[in-house]
């Protein structure tokens, strides 16, 4: 049985050995697991969070088509399915290339909050509803990606962070404090 530090003598052999022979090209080192080792708890975190809430968005940003009363909030919903679309496009390449598995779906909890929207529809209380879910919303995802910023280890998440971060801030002035802001 390997110990940490077995492990990472191993590895540091190995990367030695693969200098010395003249290997200078690692497709599949990068596919492994070492790429996968390579991402910290916060790293995928911030994937996993990034992903529902682009799924979440894109679904809330859809159902505001159809069921906002205002001119605004169907804008702005237009604004967050093209955007959180290139977004989780992003997402869910970097995780593919770290070896990182994403959920398949929301989390039950904006499955809920959906719903509740949904049930809103076609009301002045919808627009209201949909504007008040969606700022904490893009403020808990701003607060997780300068903390990727700041303390993330993976250099691919940490870029995919830093590429996020102008578009999740503009949507947040679009829905200020449950203003809407087009």
């Amino acid at each position: 049985m390997y110990t940490t530090r077995s492990r990472a003598r191993f590895a540091a052999v190995c990367a030695t050995t693969l200098c010395v022979t003249g290997v200078t090209s690692l497709p599949a080192l990068a596919s492994s697991s070492f790429a996968s080792s390579a991402v910290s708890t916060l790293d995928r975190q911030l994937l996993t969070a990034a992903h529902q809430g682009n799924l979440w968005e894109i679904t809330t940003g859809q159902q505001a088509q159809s069921a906002a009363t205002t001119a605004c909030v169907k804008r702005v919903g237009a604004d967050f399915i093209r955007d959180h679309r290139g977004l989780d496009a992003d997402v869910v390449k970097t995780a593919a290339e770290l070896g990182v598995a994403l959920p398949s779906g929301q989390t039950s909890a904006q499955l809920r909050q959906t719903a509740a929207l949904k049930s809103l529809a076609g009301t002045s209380a919808y627009d209201a509803a949909w504007l008040k879910a969606q700022y904490p919303a893009h403020v808990q995802t701003l607060a997780l990606i300068d903390k990727e910023i700041a303390s993330g280890t993976n250099p691919l998440v940490k870029s995919l962070a830093k590429s996020a971060r102008p578009v999740v801030s503009r949507h947040t002035q679009m829905v200020n404090h449950g203003m809407c802001h087009a």
